[in-house]
């Protein structure tokens, strides 16, 4: 490893050198000689003080023998050696906590490891939790970034700032709320962001030697962040729900073991919800952050980062839609603007992705129907993509709750639910007409009128809800006539 000027005076520091370095002194110093040499520092003594010289560049130290320093000097050639050494090996381990805590050594000042979603990797040991400052504490108890302190970057600094490829940049405590001066550098192996290191200046003041330790240092670990992130992220979309999201088959047996993990079940209701953050947290690690955090507030919930959005895919048996909604609201309280759409309830997830669609529609169709509101339901926007969709499973999935709940009753039963209703809405909800229609006493008409209530969800005297069946039942017999009874059951390209 090669030295600059700056980074031999870091390791003078015990000694109170006088530094007289320009800012730009390149790396390029091999070792310590007592006479001028090419690509090394010259050690010597001149009126009882001892200089260490490389051009014009020069370290003056007062009052100390000119064997020990000339010795210390070798040995800080012999330092960064052992420790490139040390860091290289860690690296090909995949230990960043070695790789933390052996880089201590060099800046004496607290070190923090973080991959792309905001999550910690490493943490030098040797502060506690308690002995740096809240932020600390708080990452060395959650293993995440706070928030809190995610906001505070960006007030300070842009987007723009805060990515900047493999740039380090210094927090100034008159400019940012952070408790010390930090150097700071997003990490990214070619375009692909692997995460961020943090240097804070507890113990000492930070110059150029550290930002130059800073960079030579991620030429050694960013490609085994990439590695270890890549991975993650392949292991992410081999997932079950995600492959189902994105409409391939699955095997039942590769499924069912992703829900007995959860401890759900292949016949239980589901909902999926799409949580868009603003504009300037539509990043991946904004959103893989968020998406732990949510987590963490709530159990028993699928939770995924997935590009600019987040998915939440939650089992009905647990949990409803108000409180998937009440958990990102506490979550994200006022800290990012976001936009929420929820899906149709689901039977299953083998048609999952039909779903994710309809929470996607919910707030495209909300955004245009009721622009500024932040959570939007696919039922009240139902009928504009019944309209628009040509996809028979598509209109299948979107068709009312309460419709597609009778018609199972009516498959399994043969109950005649789905008949009933459509001749009382044909009839103008008037039971006389709907009797003579129907070739039915109208007591007998009024007694399967109370049953067919009771298994309904929905107030059918509500004007929209009303046609929304109507629409529904209207598309489930037509597509019945064209498919066959099994229409809902089959994959229909």
């Amino acid at each position: 490893m090669r030295l600059s000027m700056w980074m031999i005076a870091n390791r003078l520091h015990a000694l109170e050198p006088e530094v007289h370095i320009k800012s730009e002194a390149p790396m390029e110093l091999r070792g310590a000689r007592n006479v001028v040499a090419p690509g090394c520092v010259h050690v010597y003594e001149q009126n009882h003080d001892i200089y260490i010289r490389y051009e014009d560049d020069f370290i003056r130290l007062h009052d100390i023998g000119f064997n020990y320093v000339f010795n210390v000097v070798q040995g800080i050639f012999d330092f960064y050696n052992d420790w490139t050494a040390k860091i290289q090996q860690a690296t090909y381990d995949m230990d960043f906590q070695k790789i933390m805590d052996e880089c201590w050594f060099f800046f004496g000042n607290p070190l923090i490891l973080m991959d792309g979603s905001n999550r910690c990797l490493a943490m030098c040991s040797q502060y506690s939790d308690d002995e740096v400052d809240p932020e600390w504490e708080y990452v060395s108890r959650n293993r995440y970034s706070s928030l809190g302190f995610i906001r505070k970057m960006r007030r300070s600094y842009s987007v723009v700032d805060m990515y900047s490829k493999n740039r380090v940049q210094v927090l100034h405590r008159g400019n940012v709320e952070v408790y010390y001066e930090t150097l700071t550098t997003a990490i990214y192996y070619q375009d692909f962001y692997c995460g961020r290191l943090n240097v804070l200046g507890k113990e000492r003041d930070f110059n150029n030697g550290d930002i130059q330790v800073i960079e030579y240092l991620l030429q050694i670990i960013t490609p085994a962040l990439y590695m270890l992130q890549n991975q993650d992220t392949l292991n992410m979309r081999r997932g079950v729900f995600h492959e189902l999201i994105q409409g391939k088959k699955v095997m039942s047996s590769m499924l069912k073991s992703q829900l007995d993990y959860l401890d759900w079940k292949p016949g239980d209701v589901f909902q999926v919800c799409v949580l868009k953050l603003s504009r300037e947290y539509q990043d991946s690690g904004s959103c893989a952050l968020v998406s732990n955090q949510i987590r963490r507030n709530s159990l028993n919930i699928y939770i995924m980062p997935n590009k600019d959005e987040i998915i939440i895919i939650y089992n009905l048996r647990y949990m409803d839609k108000s409180a998937v909604l009440e958990t990102i609201r506490v979550t994200l309280q006022k800290d990012m603007d976001y936009q929420a759409g929820v899906s149709s309830p689901a039977v299953g997830l083998q048609q999952l992705k039909r779903y994710y669609q309809q929470a996607e529609a919910a707030i495209n169709y909300g955004n245009l129907m009721k622009p500024g509101k932040k959570e939007y339901y696919f039922y009240d926007y139902a009928l504009y993509y019944m309209i628009e969709s040509s996809d028979p499973q598509n209109l299948y999935c979107a068709l009312h709750p309460d419709v597609l709940h009778l018609e199972e009753l009516d498959r399994r039963k043969n109950t005649g639910w789905l008949e009933l209703l459509k001749n009382y809405f044909d009839n103008e909800c008037s039971l006389v007409n709907t009797a003579k229609a129907m070739y039915v006493h109208r007591n007998t008409l009024v007694y399967r009128i109370g049953k067919l209530t009771e298994l309904m969800h929905y107030d059918w005297d509500d004007i929209y809800n009303r046609d929304y069946m109507k629409q529904s039942i209207l598309i489930l017999n037509f597509y019945r006539k064209k498919y066959g009874e099994d229409f809902g059951q089959m994959d229909i390209k």
